[in-house]
């Protein structure tokens, strides 16, 4: 062999080695993806806070679809699902859940709704990026974007435009009364005798500066199925006045009817 073909061997098989150390390198950051051990720039800490009474087995659905559409489908965040039931009497549900998802049932028998179930979870667990707060009768059917959630940007429902109009009149007066102490200043940003979207099924998902606002501003609980009515339509004029650009919810998740007694 002569030293210029030596030479050209030599060449092709250093260039052979660094062609399969990139793709070692390459098999390594795929392998570190696909277990969640890489650590990017995008990492949100996510908390999923259900909201449940005398769950169905609706509740293990919701629960299982959020796996498999949201939480296996997005390697740059980190979930953790806790569901805080409102003293309900069987927990046979709860138990199958537990049983295949990682997944805390806080026992607190939650008298105050939604809102209230919400705001245990958020002083138990203060330090996370975003709060995913939820009906346990919503079912996720789309994947959404948890980077989009910002100071000004939330999720919520918003097909319900009802405010408190005719229709709603039974819980106007009283729904007033509760902002009344918020500190909302909402008559500058809206007519609140039109129609206004909603914050429907009390259900959005916010960072954690937003839900630590709201904490702030409703601290009157609701105590009976017309305040969540109520506070549907006042986490509404919150979104409202605060200028949040809201995306709908409705695009992510369906409604199942509980069928509760």
């Amino acid at each position: 062999m002569s030293v210029y073909n030596y030479y050209i061997l030599l060449y092709y098989m250093w260039i052979m080695w660094i062609y399969i150390i990139i793709l070692i390198v390459i098999l390594f950051i795929l392998y570190l993806l696909k277990n969640k051990k890489l650590e990017t720039m995008n990492d949100n800490n996510v908390l999923i806070i259900i909201s449940s009474k005398s769950p169905n087995p609706n509740v293990y659905d919701c629960v299982k679809n959020l796996y498999d559409i949201q939480i296996k489908n997005d390697i740059n965040n980190n979930y953790k699902i806790v569901i805080v039931d409102s003293d309900s009497d069987d927990f046979t549900n709860y138990e199958k859940i537990k049983k295949d998802y990682d997944v805390e049932i806080l026992d607190v028998k939650n008298k105050n709704y939604e809102y209230g179930a919400y705001k245990y979870a958020y002083e138990k667990y203060p330090n996370y990026d975003v709060y995913v707060c939820l009906q346990d009768t919503l079912n996720i059917k789309n994947k959404f974007d948890v980077g989009l959630v910002a100071d000004s940007n939330s999720y919520t429902f918003m097909n319900d435009t009802r405010g408190y109009s005719p229709i709603s009149y039974h819980i106007k007066e009283n729904g007033i009364e509760k902002l009344k102490n918020t500190g909302l200043n909402y008559e500058q940003k809206m007519d609140i005798n039109s129609n206004f979207i909603l914050a429907q099924h009390n259900s959005f998902i916010i960072n954690n500066n937003v839900m630590k606002d709201i904490i702030n501003t409703f601290k009157e609980m609701p105590e009976n199925k017309t305040d969540s009515e109520i506070y549907e339509r006042n986490f509404g004029i919150y979104f409202i006045t605060n200028e949040h650009k809201t995306i709908n919810l409705e695009d992510y998740f369906n409604k199942i009817h509980g069928n509760r007694n």
